[in-house]
């Protein structure tokens, strides 16, 4: 499957070549038309979705929507045949040790793009999902069952505003299993393009689980996040600590604006000199935040990656001007 990365990411790849329109270091580093991996294909459903691209910063940009949505659906495509007449998934590589447009589930240099958190999402050991018929289930990877759960599901249109009434359910899930908890199905009076948010809860409230949607009845519906009510996020750093040759800190991502943030995307950069810091681990990426919603996200990074200057956390959503913390 094609994957865009990242803007800089690209950049590296380009090189000394004009990085847009696509041309000779792209096809160097596997566009074949030509080939199984269709790249075309894979650059109109991202137009289809979000409208004509105008450079590699707005293509990267949009391309992370169909990356983490591609990746989830495998992943969550698995869980939903569990043991069914699926033990497994695998891809054929996870990256190619060289820069390339094809299977980048993180890239040569360590960025990450919305490939490897629609991957992660969904291979959460405790996850919820729903497939396109809203047909919602918890999943159960470990060995230990899940006791007094609760699934409840949330429908919202881009500002925020709750459509109809929220389900819920509690549940129990055995070992390595799945529970069906309820259908959240299409109904005439949705939006063609609204949120499906699932959250899966412990017995004692916490919550275990996350999972936003973008449903849309068709791909062209989603350009309506193009006129989506602008938003604000912003970031707040928490204690940065060491264990041995790793740095940790803890960060607080708000949306402080009246509308739905959309992929919220987390960069570490250093203060200094602007620099990714890579490779970057965050435990979280490409956060759906509501109206007034916040997460807490881990961060971590080898020491030697940033041994002058400070840590500096860039946040921006598909629908904000970039914040910066530090």
């Amino acid at each position: 499957m094609p994957v865009v990365s990242t803007a800089a990411s690209m950049r590296n790849m380009t090189g000394d070549e004009p990085e847009w329109p696509i041309r000779g270091a792209w096809y160097y580093h596997d566009w074949s038309e030509h080939g199984n991996q269709a790249p075309q294909t894979y650059k109109a459903a991202v137009e289809a979705r979000l409208g004509a691209t105008t450079g590699l910063d707005d293509f990267a940009r949009k391309a992370q929507f169909v990356n983490y949505e591609n990746t989830r659906a495998m992943f969550e495509a698995w869980n939903a045949n569990l043991w069914d007449n699926a033990s497994g998934l695998m891809l054929w590589m996870s990256h190619p040790a060289w820069h390339s447009t094809v299977w980048q589930t993180y890239d040569y240099d360590f960025d990450v793009n919305g490939t490897y958190y629609g991957a992660r999402s969904a291979c959460e050991p405790l996850h919820v999902q729903a497939d396109p018929e809203g047909r919602v289930i918890a999943v159960n990877h470990t060995r230990d069952g899940l006791k007094h759960a609760v699934v409840t599901a949330q429908l919202v249109d881009l500002t925020g505003r709750r459509l109809g009434t929220d389900k819920s359910a509690r549940l129990d899930v055995a070992p390595a299993a799945t529970t069906k908890a309820f259908t959240t199905a299409w109904t005439d009076d949705l939006p063609d393009l609204h949120l499906l948010r699932l959250t899966l809860a412990g017995g004692d409230g916490r919550v275990l689980s996350r999972n936003t949607y973008w449903r849309y009845r068709t791909p062209a519906a989603m350009q309506a996040l193009g006129k989506a009510p602008k938003t604000k996020v912003s970031a707040t750093l928490g204690r940065v600590s060491r264990s041995g040759n790793r740095t940790q800190l803890t960060a607080t991502v708000r949306n402080q604006g009246p509308a739905v943030a959309a992929m919220v995307r987390l960069s570490l950069k250093n203060g200094a000199t602007g620099r990714r810091v890579l490779p970057t681990l965050y435990s979280h990426n490409y956060l759906w935040l509501l109206p007034g919603e916040s997460q807490t996200v881990t961060l971590s990074w080898p020491t030697r990656a940033l041994t002058s200057g400070r840590p500096l956390l860039e946040v921006e959503a598909y629908n904000s001007r970039p914040a910066t913390a530090s």
